[in-house]
């Protein structure tokens, strides 16, 4: 029996959220089951997850390979739990428990009603589900057929909030995404034109033995997916949706969305450069450079424009354009210590955002204010809330002794390996860009004075995910050493294809 349910085990952690959404609404007029449930979904996943990376980590029999129905690779699809799906797997579950922790009293002010309420939580699962499946899917159509799952979800949480311009967003977000769709399946398309294979094993084996033969439909393989997964991920600059969708956007939702969902398509990008392409390939079409440069780019144009941003969480948002730079540019820096960097980097990050924009709305929903400029004070009169925004902030700077640190380190010492310095310089001063416009807010709210409203911190749920998530952030950045070693050890197997 044990032996079973270990073996299905990788099947359970996605399909559990999926069909817990598709019951949800069934008890949409109770809403205190409603939030159990889910609840239940997010301990049963860190449970879970939490099982299957240490076997990973045990060396076990891993990776382990999981066949659909029974049928066997090529003729079916392959879920493959190894060191990067637990690796992604142990992000998706550790931050989206203590955002559903947060959503407890937090929904009914900036959704609605038990309906819109339960109506919520139904989205939220699923794109819980579909982030799970990208972290062990081998297949490339059900690659597909995660993201389009994910971005409907994306698109309906922005449009749950109750604002006149979460329509609006949303709507602009589905029109790019939809773009965005088109040209990943394009890129998919033609690595099957010349691959005749949509498992990523079989595809890459193909692809390498005959890509001399056609290199201009690899070329555009490699275009459509950079750049269908460019506008997913909002690289700039196809990053027009992100602000308007991540500031609209309820704050479990901004959190979730900022934290989790671009990780999610950049893990899916990442499979389909190292795990099909390979970078043998990547280098010969010098893909590498051309991500460095996007990545360049993205950081130092993000972070210029958070610095710009008055309005508390659109700061926010500009600063996840900025931080995908980050991450793309190290995809681009092909070797173990670069990618591990990355990784760790890219699980940071999905820490510290989510708590950014779960603190930043806290501060929105008890005081109203939204602006920087009107923050003045807030330190003194919410205190944990604020103490926790710090938390994160010192991180994403890359302070020592947080966890934005370890990946940002590894980042340089990755980019001095690979005697490219253009990263290097880029990744230190994005840092200083990062400090200018975070270390702003903590002054104001600390040194300048408090107005006479008495303004506290949120709820006992809202407060214990700011703090797990605060928490997160210190011990990764203490105590980074099974974490990164599965980032090391997913970084080793993406370079040996």
């Amino acid at each position: 029996m044990t032996d079973s349910f270990t073996a299905n085990l990788p099947v359970y952690v996605i399909i559990a959220p999926l069909f817990v959404a598709i019951v949800l609404p069934t008890f949409a007029r109770l809403k205190r089951l409603v939030q159990g449930l889910v609840l239940l979904v997010g301990v049963l996943g860190v449970a879970g997850t939490g099982y299957l990376a240490y076997m990973v980590l045990s060396k076990e029999g891993f990776p382990m390979i999981y066949s659909m129905g029974g049928w066997p690779a090529p003729w079916g699809i392959e879920l493959v739990v190894g060191n990067l799906g637990a690796f992604f797997l142990l992000v998706v579950s550790g931050v989206s428990l203590p955002v559903a922790l947060f959503s407890r009293d937090n929904l009914t002010v900036e959704v609605g009603g038990k309906e819109r309420v339960a109506r919520f939580y139904v989205f939220y699962l699923l794109l819980v589900g579909a982030l799970s499946g990208m972290a062990l899917t081998h297949d490339l159509f059900n690659v597909y057929v995660l993201v389009e799952v994910a971005t409907l979800s994306c698109c309906a949480l922005v449009s749950s909030r109750k604002h006149p311009r979460a329509a609006e967003a949303a709507f602009n977000y589905l029109i790019l995404a939809t773009l965005g769709s088109a040209l990943v399946m394009g890129g998919i398309g033609f690595i099957y034109m010349i691959t005749g294979h949509l498992n990523m094993g079989f595809a890459s084996q193909e692809i390498n033995r005959i890509w001399q033969h056609n290199p201009h439909v690899v070329w555009l393989a490699f275009s459509f997916m950079l750049v269908g997964f460019g506008v997913k991920s909002a690289l700039f600059p196809l990053h027009i949706w992100l602000p308007d969708a991540h500031s609209t956007a309820p704050s479990p939702a901004s959190a979730i969305l900022s934290g989790l969902a671009v990780k999610g398509y950049m893990i899916c990008l990442l499979k389909v450069l190292y795990n099909v392409f390979g970078h043998s390939l990547m280098q010969e079409f010098a893909v590498h450079r051309i991500m460095v440069l996007a990545g360049t780019i993205a950081i130092l144009a993000g972070s210029i424009s958070a610095m710009t941003q008055d309005d508390l969480k659109r700061r926010l948002a500009f600063s996840t354009v900025a931080q995908v730079g980050y991450i793309i540019l190290g995809f681009g820096i092909v070797n173990t210590k670069g990618l591990a960097g990355t990784l760790f980097y890219l699980a940071s990050h999905a820490v510290i955002k989510s708590l950014l924009f779960l603190s930043a709305g806290s501060i929105i929903a008890v005081t109203g204010k939204k602006k920087v400029s009107e923050l003045a004070g807030i330190g003194r009169k919410m205190p944990i809330t604020m103490a926790t925004f710090t938390i994160a902030s010192l991180s994403l700077i890359g302070i020592p002794l947080f966890s934005g640190f370890i990946g940002k380190w590894h980042l340089l010492v990755g980019s001095m390996e690979a005697g490219n310095f253009l990263p290097t310089a880029v990744i230190i001063i994005g840092s200083v860009l990062c400090a200018a416009y975070l270390l702003p807010v903590i002054r104001v709210a600390y040194f300048e004075s408090a107005p006479q409203e008495d303004w506290k911190d949120p709820g006992f749920s809202q407060k214990l995910a700011l703090i797990v998530l605060a928490a997160a952030t210190v011990i990764l950045g203490v105590v980074p050493g099974p974490f990164l070693e599965l980032a090391t050890r997913a970084a080793t197997d993406l370079l040996m294809r």
